[in-house]
């Protein structure tokens, strides 16, 4: 049963005044409250072994739109002269290539590659002179269109409620204002 604060018709008094100022006063600390959240981008990666190592060493579609952001190349030894890397996204009209030299172990690009619905990912290496691979690790970090994403919305208590039982009330502490 729905209990009445104030009686209807009641006059306004000094009570009912303090109370409503209270009300106020919290949700306007709410208002102001503002809390980040880490949106992961997805990996895409793959490792090729062998006694020559070459050409393409990975492969993906994209069943979205969205943005390659960042890209990791490890070899299983330092080449001895550069390894030249290409990264090709495709489809059935354009083509988009970014091409890189490796000349050591591990390699970080940022080669900001926009991918639409259907396009494709490869990639290829393709050592110079009798330079031989034998070990590739290559990893791409791939953020999807805020449209293709799944939004979910939550009240603040929600949300410090988990993050209090899952981190512990410092990290709450720490991340106001």
């Amino acid at each position: 049963m729905k209990h009445e604060i104030f009686k209807k018709r009641s006059p306004i008094d000094q009570k009912r005044i303090e109370f409503i100022e209270t009300v106020v006063t919290r949700l306007a600390r709410r208002a102001n409250t503002s809390k980040k959240f880490l949106i992961t981008p997805y990996p895409i990666s793959n490792a090729v072994f062998g006694e020559d190592v070459q050409g393409t060493i990975l492969r993906y579609m994209f069943p979205c739109g969205g943005i390659i952001t960042k890209g990791l190349i490890r070899f299983g030894k330092k080449p001895s002269s550069g390894i030249g890397v290409e990264v090709r996204i495709s489809d059935d009209s354009h083509t988009e290539l970014k091409g890189f030299v490796v000349t050591s172990k591990n390699l970080l690009v940022e080669p900001d590659m926009e991918v639409h619905s259907g396009d494709r990912l490869e990639v290829a290496i393709k050592p110079s002179g009798a330079e031989k691979v034998t070990e590739v690790w290559i990893s791409f970090l791939w953020v999807p269109n805020v449209k293709d994403v799944a939004a979910k919305s939550f009240l603040m208590d929600e949300i410090e409620k988990d993050m209090i039982e899952e981190f512990g009330p410092a990290l709450i502490e720490e991340g106001t204002e």
